[in-house]
């Protein structure tokens, strides 16, 4: 994925114990932006829990996108999970009054040099295939749907539960990333 700036206007960082709670309102705005009837009502209220975000917070797996330069307020954010020797993206919402501005993609680019740094070989996602903000929008980004025999048992169960919760049309795709020299020797 090419490196490119910050989106103006905007600062993308580790997540602090301030923004833990905000986060909230971000994930059910930008669950308005889908189609009517698209998402089962209960995703509507739902949100990551509290606690797995602050966890996540404390174990730099978190990062927020801030309107303005210094403190700044969140309009978005990222959630990151190690699973084995993987990663998955397990959660990324924007503020639907922020959406176009590349705030996405920046945050994007945060995760991906994070799972870079630590080595690991792959990260992975589960998406809307239908979607433009979902998975043509990574497949922008550099990831590619994996059809079944190519997935994980950990995103197979995942996207299980996400058709046990409703979710329907979903995808797992996955970006290889670069593995630095003399990695496996």
């Amino acid at each position: 994925m090419e490196t490119t700036p910050e989106p103006e206007g905007y600062r993308i960082c580790l997540a602090s114990a301030g923004h833990v709670p905000l986060l909230h309102d971000i994930e059910r705005a930008a669950a308005t932006i889908f189609p009517p009837g698209y998402l089962p009502a209960h995703v509507l209220h739902d949100a990551v829990p509290q606690p797995f975000l602050r966890q996540a917070m404390e174990e730099s797996r978190l990062w927020v996108a801030l309107q303005g330069r210094g403190r700044g307020t969140p309009v978005g954010y990222a959630l990151l999970e190690f699973r084995d020797d993987t990663a998955l993206l397990a959660q990324i919402d924007v503020h639907p009054e922020h959406g176009g501005k590349g705030v996405g993609r920046a945050l994007v680019r945060r995760v991906v040099a994070r799972v870079v740094d630590q080595a690991v070989p792959a990260l992975y996602l589960t998406t809307f295939a239908d979607i433009r903000w979902n998975a043509p929008f990574y497949a922008s980004c550099g990831f590619v749907t994996l059809p079944e025999n190519d997935q994980p048992d950990w995103i197979k169960t995942i996207l299980q539960d996400e058709r046990e919760h409703g979710l329907m049309n979903r995808v797992a795709m996955r970006l290889q990333l670069p593995q630095p020299p003399f990695a496996n020797g």
